[in-house]
Parts: C-alpha cells; sequence; structure tokens
C-alpha cells in the first residue's frame, strides 16, 4: 500500500517544490495547506470492545484449528475467509505447520490428536498485555519417567482444557514476548502398561507434573516463535484490517508500524491515509 501511495505522489511533491521555488517563500503556506488535504493522520487504537466486536463479524468461533500426526491445520471461516482472502472458501485458504513434540527432562508428549474449541478461545486486553486464551480437547501419547518403573507410556485424554499465553509488546525492538504461559488440564489416562495397570500411578504424576512439563518448553518455543520480523508484519497487517473495518473510508488506513505500542488495555499507533 505504502508502494501505491508513493508512487503517485512522486511527480505531484515534484511540482509543488517547483512551484514553491519559483513563487518565493511566500508561497509555502499555501503549499503546507494542499499536503495537509492530501494527507490525513490521526491516533488510532484497536481494545477489547473492537476485538469482540471483530472475531463475531468474522465468526472465529466458526474456525478450525486441529492438531494431527504432526501437523497443524487451521481453516478460517467464510467469513475470516472473505475478510482475509477476498473469498468465502475457507477450506481452500487453510494453513498448515509442523507441531513438534513437547519434550522435557521428565517426559516427551507427542499431540496425537487435539481439536480446538473455538467458542471459548479469545483475547483479552488488560493494562500493557494481551491474554491469549486457547481452549480445546483431544489426545496425547506420553513416555514418562516413573521412580521405580523407569519410563511408561500411555495415552492422555484431555477434556475440555486450555492454555492462556500473556503477550507484551516491546516498542524498542518491535517485539511480541511472552510474559508467562498457564496450562490448565483435565486428563485421563488410558493404555498404561499396554494392559492399563499403571493408569493410576501415571494419572498421579500427571497431576502434579503435566502443567510445568508443558508450560516452560511452550514458553520457550513461543518466544522463539515470536522473535520474527514476519510476525511483527502480521501483527501490524491484522490490526490495520481491524482498523479499516472499524473505520472504514473512501481510502484505506495505513498503520505507521512504528507508532505500534500496547498500553492501557489497547493497541495503540498512528494512522494515515490519501484523502479523495
Amino acid at each position: 500500500m505504502m508502494k501505491r501511495f508513493s508512487l503517485p505522489m512522486i511527480p505531484l511533491c515534484a511540482s509543488l517544490l517547483a512551484f514553491g521555488t519559483l513563487a518565493g517563500c511566500g508561497e509555502q503556506p499555501e503549499i503546507a495547506e494542499l499536503s495537509q488535504q492530501l494527507t490525513e493522520t490521526k491516533a488510532g487504537l484497536i481494545g477489547q470492545t473492537d476485538f469482540d466486536g471483530y472475531t463475531n463479524a468474522v465468526k472465529l468461533k466458526s474456525c478450525t484449528f486441529v492438531i494431527a500426526a504432526g501437523t497443524g491445520t487451521f481453516t478460517p471461516s467464510s467469513e475470516l475467509s472473505q475478510v482475509l482472502y477476498g473469498d468465502p472458501n475457507g477450506a481452500a485458504h487453510k494453513s498448515s505447520f509442523a507441531v513438534p513434540p513437547i519434550v522435557s527432562p521428565a517426559a516427551t508428549i507427542d499431540i496425537t490428536n487435539l481439536e480446538a474449541d473455538m467458542a471459548n478461545t479469545g483475547l483479552t486486553l488488560a493494562g500493557s498485555t494481551a491474554a491469549v486464551k486457547l481452549a480445546f480437547k483431544g489426545l496425547l501419547k506420553i513416555v514418562a519417567t516413573v521412580p521405580i518403573f523407569g519410563k511408561l507410556s500411555a495415552e492422555i485424554v484431555i477434556n475440555p482444557s486450555n492454555l492462556l499465553t500473556t503477550l507484551t509488546y516491546d516498542k524498542a525492538t518491535a517485539r511480541a514476548k511472552v510474559q508467562s504461559v498457564k496450562a490448565n488440564f483435565s486428563v485421563k489416562t488410558q493404555k498404561c502398561g499396554g494392559t492399563g495397570w499403571c493408569n493410576g500411578i501415571i494419572d498421579g504424576i500427571l497431576k502434579t507434573n503435566l502443567a510445568g512439563w508443558v508450560e516452560t518448553p511452550l514458553k520457550d518455543a513461543l518466544g522463539k516463535a515470536l522473535d520474527d520480523a514476519d510476525v511483527t508484519t502480521a501483527l501490524v497487517d491484522g490490526l490495520t484490517i481491524m482498523y479499516n473495518a472499524k473505520d472504514p473510508k473512501p481510502t484505506q488506513w495505513t498503520m505507521d508500524a512504528t507508532s505500534l505500542e500496547l498500553s492501557t488495555a489497547a493497541f495503540r499507533f498512528n494512522v494515515s491515509r490519501t484523502t479523495p
């Protein structure tokens, strides 16, 4: 969008500069006034109400996110697909990525099958943080080191559970940062030891340790994933789309990415657009 804005403006600006040079200093206020008419700039924000309104409008609860055989797949709703791609066929625009095992010193956890509960998934803004909640249910395979018994393998049935990731935004580095990851699990063990003789043993260990086994490696993985310019660009693009939906104009708003900050329960930034 910046390229589309800049190219038509080059000859116009050159003409204005030439006119100002020939006419003398007395004409400068008229040039400044004309420039102000061509570009509108103001402060914008996306707060909790905006997020809630947008997720309802694009029907986030109708999107799907599943993990199977080591691959995560997100499929947008028809409404979100229309906004992002100009095409209501969400299945044509699904995205997939590898999901590696979760590894800690005491256990290795493979996500055999996981399905997000999008109706209970969302984002909450508070102060200078954004808390992202992912609700889900599914099946895990685990190999855990157990005192006396050594390594035991089992399946973990996950009843409705959730992960709560709290993020901040560092304006100096233009990166989202992971402040904390909190796992809330409701699980049941099955198929431990083949015949299930150790289900109770694994259940007891999971109640004490499962959240910790997941939280630390997940926080590290997310921290590395977010330390990427492409992630920041995606955040800026997403907020810009939301702001244009909030304040639609004949010519769209663009965000000054360097102005973005997260404070007082809102993403705040400067936007500008060319006037008709």
